[in-house]
């Protein structure tokens, strides 16, 4: 499979292409019933949608994930990102993850319901992960196909 950044994407692409979006977020004040865009996990169970964590409230990124005529939604917490970070850092070449894009920090006591700082932190995401998805050493990697569940089924994952 083959990232593109949306600029360069069209639905007329098959389904080797995607390409995502990521400009929402929401706040769960508390686990939410089963539904196609909670039930999703990543990777094991220790980062699964609510990280098996009662702390609430949590912030949830909404990534958009464009193949072909097809769309899905991944929302992803903070602790995911890192997670798929230190995964991707043990499983490349660290000769050339070395120069790779760090996380933006974590929330404080004073920012964690600050707009402001949610929409900043959500674009550094955003740049992390278009960082990992442009690289070649990234392109088929489990941990990035997982985390945007581009198997077949979420039973892959």
């Amino acid at each position: 499979m083959m990232f593109l950044p949306e600029s360069k994407w069209s639905p007329r692409y098959e389904t080797q292409f995607y390409t995502i979006r990521m400009n929402t977020y929401t706040i769960l004040n508390k686990p939410t019933p089963s539904s196609d865009d909670t039930t999703t996990t990543f990777g094991t169970d220790e980062c699964s949608l609510c990280n098996h964590n009662n702390k609430f409230p949590a912030v949830y990124y909404k990534i958009e994930v464009l193949r072909g005529n097809t769309q899905h939604t991944c929302l992803r917490r903070y602790s995911q990102f890192l997670y798929l970070s230190n995964k991707i850092h043990v499983t490349t070449e660290k000769d050339t993850m070395h120069k790779r894009r760090h996380l933006p920090p974590k929330t404080g006591p004073f920012h964690r319901d600050s707009p402001e700082f949610l929409e900043e932190r959500m674009e550094g995401l955003y740049k992390f992960l278009m960082d990992v998805l442009l690289r070649p050493e990234c392109v088929n990697n489990t941990w990035v196909e997982a985390f945007l569940e581009l198997g077949g089924s979420d039973e892959n994952l």
